[in-house]
């Protein structure tokens, strides 16, 4: 019984490792191209209060 249970831990435990380190790998990249994407949306935010404010009329 013990030698079952121990085999499908070594069977089944190695990819759930593996996947939780890709997971844990994947949330750090998506949580930097979150952050870039907020940066890159205020710098457009930025650009568009800059060229369509009522002082810069013609």
């Amino acid at each position: 019984m013990d030698e079952n249970i121990l085999s499908a831990i070594s069977t089944v435990g190695f990819p759930i490792v593996v996947s939780c380190y890709l997971l844990v790998k994947f949330q750090a990249t998506l949580d930097r191209f979150s952050n870039k994407v907020d940066e890159l949306i205020l710098e457009l935010r930025n650009g568009y209060y800059y060229f369509n404010r009522p002082d810069n009329a013609a």
